[in-house]
């Protein structure tokens, strides 16, 4: 222990570690995959180098032609000087460039977490702690490579934390290094997302502190500073808007914009939490807490408490004066989205920026114990002990699982085997890198063809940037994983987002017919799949498309024997059987799909079509009940409901039953009001059955 009490020791170690750290992130970076965001941002970056080469001429970035709705919204600090290296570079694979370019602002917020550390503390061994907390993080970890909006806004909020304690220590006497270096941090933190205004306030917080702490109110400490806040300002929110070009338009109103959109994310994507599949506009307020708990190692969580055990302390707060701040960097935020119930979505991705506060406030705490006990050397090596042992959990789980750290969920949680089929795994599409390269190199290699090979995924954009090194000429379809059989393919690709939890956990995915999966501890994340050369499941499609139904009932039930699991040829079979009045081999088909998943709609829909036309309402009831239950804010079950009780005669209850479904689901409208106008009917009333009637044909 003597030779790390050495300042000059550690110190060393503390830079060598950071060296070496670099090198194998310079390594590995071509490991990480495009991720969900990649495309869109390459797309954005490159407008944003257009407008400013062009002076303004090139409008695209201001006017979000080509782009997504919000893209406008973010500044383009990072992606743009991405598109500037690659229009200055002309990489072959320009998203190399762009995720070297992101790993550098990964790499900087792992530095300036240990440099937080350290000056917290005044200990470099206190920083190196930091540095290996936030490396073994698996969620940040994973990200610093392929995250253009999260990870370098995590980065530049730390960086910025930083200089406002570096400004804070000097406000007796300000120093114009401390000033243009805050003004920088807050310039890049603002121009990558408008919620780097949080630093603004932050400053003027931890300011008004100081000044109480010093009594500095009435010393003249406040007009010393002056100038100097109003130039890190003006360089933080007008440095800004040089790589923004929608803030650069109008630096005052459309900021103010951003920031009342983004207040309130205008975006609904189907999610995974809890093990029910929901939306992101109708996630519950503490999703955000909860996957931060779940998804924080346990060296993090009990760093937490420490900390803030740590801050009832008098003598504790004097003695790590700025640590309170760090703890409030990373707690009021997470307080904000839960009071707010704020749009989050994708795990702890909208919360990352606060893993390096985290990582700090545990660094200091685990320092804190080995320095309160180093005269009492079992019990420091018990802390030393634990700590490593803590390191050791997530560490093990980040190299047998590269370049997929980020799925990672701690042991409270069961790791990510306990998580499958509950919360998302792969939502940023990481692994479907290594499926395509597993391909090309085990099954493209040797088909020594010219023919054109067909291949399928539910990740499209990301794929068509892979295949420029493909050994065979290829074709990319975009296929969804439960409507694998209406296409003619050779290989598929898919990676397990968008399936219910039964699906997940039954053997829907991966796929039976599967070569090859990539997994995370033993948890697949995509599955990759050599297509059934007979195509059975497409002939029973096909025949069904031509009215052929003794064929489609061959092919379809030779399929089943192939794949038992997969609920798409079940479904179609039960429809046939339907069709052909063979009510009982209906309920017996959905019934194998609704083994393997009672939370699928279709299936849920197909089931209480054949219980409705066997005329057992009892299970139709029951069937459609499950389906409001398990999805509340879709209109499915209302509308399934509503067509029992218009049978039952409840013809009040069907319709508002109706008028729900048509409200929670808008593309239900015809449907429903097929379905208004048979009540109508019921109630005697032609001229509003007509009207219905009409409506119906109108909303094809």
């Amino acid at each position: 222990m003597n030779f790390f009490a050495d300042e000059k020791n550690t110190r060393k170690i503390f830079w060598g570690l950071l060296s070496f750290i670099f090198l194998v992130m310079l390594i590995i970076t071509p490991d990480y995959g495009i991720s969900g965001d990649d495309v869109t941002q390459w797309r954005y970056g490159t407008s944003v180098w257009n407008y400013i080469k062009t002076f303004g001429e090139d409008k695209t970035a201001v006017t979000g032609k080509y782009l997504e709705n919000t893209q406008t919204l973010y500044g383009g600090i990072v992606d743009g000087v991405a598109a500037m290296f690659i229009d200055i570079f002309k990489p072959k694979n320009e998203f190399i460039i762009r995720h070297y370019w992101i790993m550098m602002f990964g790499f900087a917020g792992i530095v300036y977490t240990g440099l937080l550390s350290r000056k917290l503390t005044n200990s470099w061994f206190a920083g190196i702690i930091a540095v290996l907390f936030i490396v073994f993080t698996p969620r940040y970890f994973g990200e610093a490579f392929n995250n253009p909006k999260d990870i370098p806004f995590a980065a530049t909020y730390v960086m910025a934390i930083y200089y406002i304690i570096s400004w804070l220590e000097n406000i007796q006497a300000p120093k114009w290094k401390y000033t243009i270096l805050l003004g920088i941090a807050i310039m890049l933190c603002l121009g990558i997302r408008i919620g780097g205004l949080l630093l603004i306030a932050y400053l003027f917080m931890a300011f008004a502190v100081r000044l109480w702490q010093t009594k500095g109110f009435s010393d003249g400490t406040i007009k010393k500073n002056f100038v100097h806040v109003v130039v890190l300002l003006l360089i933080g929110y007008f440095g800004a808007c040089i790589w923004w070009p929608y803030a650069w338009e109008d630096p005052i109103s459309h900021p103010y914009e951003a920031f009342k959109v983004m207040s309130d994310y205008p975006l609904t994507i189907k999610m995974l939490f809890e093990g029910q599949e929901t939306t992101s506009s109708d996630l519950p307020a503490y999703y955000a807490p909860k996957f931060i708990a779940i998804t924080l190692p346990l060296f993090a969580l009990i760093g937490i408490a420490g900390g803030l055990v740590m801050m009832t302390r008098k003598e504790l707060r004097n003695r790590y004066n700025y640590l309170w701040l760090v703890m409030f960097t990373w707690a009021f935020p997470v307080f904000y989205i839960y009071y707010k119930h704020a749009v989050v979505y994708d795990g702890m991705r909208h919360t990352l920026f606060i893993l390096p506060s985290v990582a700090i406030t545990a660094s200091v705490f685990f320092y804190y114990l080995l320095e309160k006990f180093k005269e009492k050397k079992t019990i420091r090596m018990a802390v030393a002990g634990a700590m490593i042992v803590l390191l050791a959990l997530p560490a093990r789980f980040s190299l047998a699982n590269h370049p997929n750290q980020y799925v990672y969920f701690n042991e409270l949680t069961g790791g990510v085997k306990g998580a499958a089929g509950i919360y998302e795994t792969d939502y940023y599409m990481n692994s479907i890198k290594q499926g395509y390269n597993w391909l090309n190199e085990n099954e493209f290699s040797k088909l020594n063809t010219k023919d054109t090979i067909v291949l399928a995924t539910n990740c499209v954009e990301p794929m068509f940037q892979y295949i420029h090194d493909s050994k065979v000429p290829l074709k990319i379809e975009y296929v969804r994983y439960y409507q694998k059989n209406a296409t003619d393919w050779d290989y598929g690709i898919f990676f397990g987002r968008f399936l219910d939890r039964e699906e997940l956990q039954n053997g829907y995915f991966p796929a039976k017919m599967a070569i090859h999966d990539i997994t995370a501890d033993g948890v697949a994340l995509t599955t990759i799949i050599k297509n059934d050369p007979e195509r059975l499941g497409l002939k029973g499609l096909t025949a069904i498309e031509a009215r052929d139904t003794a064929n489609a009932v061959k092919y379809l039930n030779a399929a089943t024997v192939k794949d038992p699991y997969d609920t798409e040829l079940w479904n179609n079979l039960a429809l046939i059987y339907m069709q052909k009045g063979d009510l009982s081999a209906a309920k017996e088909a959905v019934g194998k799909s609704r083994s393997v998943s009672s939370l699928d709609i279709q299936t849920a829909n197909i089931a209480g079509e054949i219980a409705l036309k066997a005329n057992d309402v009892n299970s139709a009831m029951q069937i459609y009940g499950e389906l409001m239950e398990n999805y509340p804010t879709q209109g499915d079950g209302y509308l399934g409901l509503a067509k029992v009780q218009a049978i039952q005669g409840n013809l009040d209850l069907a319709m508002q039953n109706v008028n729900t479904a048509i409200e929670y689901s808008p593309q239900l409208a015809q449907q429903g009001y097929m379905l208004m106008a048979f009540i109508f009917q019921q109630k005697g009333d032609m001229a509003q059955a007509q009207k219905f009637y009409q409506a119906a044909q109108q909303a094809r």
